[in-house]
């Protein structure tokens, strides 16, 4: 429990100007306030500490007693104690130090992450990052519990309490193995794959997502293997098991089976998904924050203009 002060800090701010001048009208005048106001606030504190702090003379102005040189001494110590701490706060909402926690969604990691990181590396060396990898469920969670700062997602649903700034979107592609008919035409439409088995990427938010696609285009998928791993759902395919729906491209085809997976554009009117920084709607972003998702935009923004 929080201790509880007979007195408040504009009481003992009214104190130390009335002992730096001595003269309860000076320190009036410099404080912008009735002396009255002071008188009031000075009789108030040493009510409260039970002791004099001044010696008031006549026309002559205050005298210090050794209480008040004292609470004097100390009364400094607690503001310049609290300048600290205000022009500390100040500088974390206004620069690119500390340490700040990202949550990011699991498949998005291996893509972001180490790109991010250097990048911020490069431009912030005093800012320290720390990650968490999680599906969506579990970066919203870090951001609710207090873990992380902001979160990277995709933005499946809207939250309560949580703004997503999005930072890009990415549209679903089609994977097939090397071999398959379909490999070297590089598009296709979903309903040319609807005879094959089907690979889910068997997270929570992104299952509803893809199955959501091939409902929606009068697919019913011949779901045959599912998994929450991005890259054993790739290196399935890879070696034949059936196509599979991502978005993410790596630049490479090949697999961790040595076979390759190839990525197809798909030419049914599909919804992409939109990647965003998220965070809590009532936190105010930091320096850091705001560095993080100006790098991932500039990140993103690159990797889609590249060839």
């Amino acid at each position: 429990m929080a201790d509880r002060f007979p007195f408040t800090l504009t009481q003992l701010s009214y104190f130390v100007e009335c002992a730096r001048t001595l003269n309860m009208t000076a320190a009036s005048q410099e404080l912008h306030v009735a002396q009255s106001a002071v008188s009031t606030a000075i009789t108030h504190l040493e009510r409260a500490l039970g002791s004099a702090l001044f010696i008031r003379q006549h026309s002559k102005g205050l005298i210090l007693t050794s209480a008040g040189e004292t609470l004097l001494r100390d009364a400094r110590g607690i503001f310049d104690a609290l300048n600290d701490t205000v022009e500390s706060i100040r500088a974390d909402q206004e620069e690119v130090r500390g340490t700040i926690t990202v949550a990011c969604f699991s498949t998005l990691a291996p893509f972001v992450l180490p790109l991010l990181l250097g990048r911020l590396q490069r431009r912030h060396p005093e800012l320290e990052v720390a990650t968490i990898e999680s599906d969506h469920e579990g970066t919203v969670a870090a951001l609710r519990g207090g873990r992380a700062e902001v979160a990277i997602n995709y933005v499946f649903t809207e939250e309560e309490g949580i703004e997503h700034r999005v930072v890009g979107e990415f549209p679903p592609h089609a994977l097939v193995h090397a071999d398959h008919p379909l490999a070297g035409r590089g598009r296709a439409s979903l309903l040319e794959l609807a005879d094959d088995s089907f690979v889910l990427l068997d997270l929570p938010s992104s299952r509803d997502y893809f199955l959501g696609i091939l409902r929606q285009l009068g697919v019913t998928p011949r779901l045959r293997y599912r998994s929450s791993s991005y890259e054993t759902v790739r290196s399935m395919v890879a070696t034949g098991l059936g196509y599979s729906l991502l978005n993410q491209r790596p630049r490479i085809e090949d697999t961790y089976t040595g076979e390759q997976a190839v990525a197809l554009e798909i030419t049914d009117p599909v919804p992409s998904l939109r990647i965003a920084v998220s965070r809590l709607r009532q936190a105010h972003p930091t320096a850091r924050a705001s560095a993080v998702e100006r790098e991932l935009r500039e990140l993103i923004a690159e990797a889609q203009t590249a060839p």
